[in-house]
């Protein structure tokens, strides 16, 4: 079985200028997940899809392969995953590229992974073709809010009450750190995940998402000063 490693990285960040390539610790951001990609013993191949060619020369000194760009329809703002595999399927073919039979998407804005977890992600599907994909997720806040005509409304069974313990509640998780999903053969419709999907639960610390400087600067912080709580994590 052939399996590929994928770091989607555009250069048009809005949140955050450039926040793929900027540095922690004096390494840019993608390079975090691509270490990580190279840890994984199941990954035959490492690429970076990028649509700027400044972005793929760091890459490549990071190790990740990066043998053409991203079209611009599939660099767009409102480009999903499902764009991205298409265009990536058309350049792997027009490249000579062997399509890979897994791809394990590692989002380059999540820093802390598990090799352990993500490896069983990638064995449950060797294991057991009905399934169409793994995620790792991590628990998340259950009791969510919506605010509508300035009012607030509970987005669970409430059942009247003014307060409800988490632990009375079913359990609510999150998801998009990193996903493992059949490439081969995937029309990659909207649902390119398919419907039979293994989640893998693993550390909260694995569900930090850099989006806003905020997050850049958290992130930065713990990495730069409290890096023996997290080198587990940390590739």
């Amino acid at each position: 079985m052939k399996i590929y490693a994928l770091i989607p990285a555009r250069s048009g960040s809005k949140g955050l200028k450039d926040k793929n390539i900027k540095l922690i610790n004096e390494r840019a951001l993608i390079d975090y997940s691509i270490s990580f990609a190279k840890r994984l013993s199941s990954v035959d191949r490492v690429f970076c899809s990028t649509d700027s060619q400044h972005y793929a020369d760091i890459a490549i000194d990071c190790g990740a392969e990066v043998p053409f760009l991203r079209s611009a329809d599939a660099a767009a703002d409102k480009a999903m995953e499902q764009h991205i595999l298409h265009d990536l399927r058309e350049k792997f073919r027009s490249a000579g590229i062997e399509e890979p039979d897994l791809i394990v998407w590692l989002r380059p804005t999540f820093v802390f992974r598990s090799v352990v977890d993500v490896e069983e992600c990638v064995q449950a599907l060797i294991d057991d073709n009905t399934l169409s994909a793994a995620r790792t997720v991590v628990e998340a806040e259950n009791r969510l809010y919506s605010v509508d005509e300035g009012k607030l409304y509970p987005n669970f069974q409430d059942m009247g009450k003014s307060m409800m313990r988490r632990q009375d509640m079913k359990n609510s998780f999150k998801v998009f750190s990193t996903d493992v999903f059949r490439f081969k053969g995937n029309p990659f419709r909207d649902d390119f995940l398919g419907a039979r999907i293994k989640p893998v639960i693993t550390n909260s610390i694995c569900g930090m998402d850099i989006d806003t400087k905020f997050d850049f600067e958290l992130v930065k912080l713990l990495i730069e000063n409290s890096k023996e709580s997290i080198n587990e994590y940390l590739s």
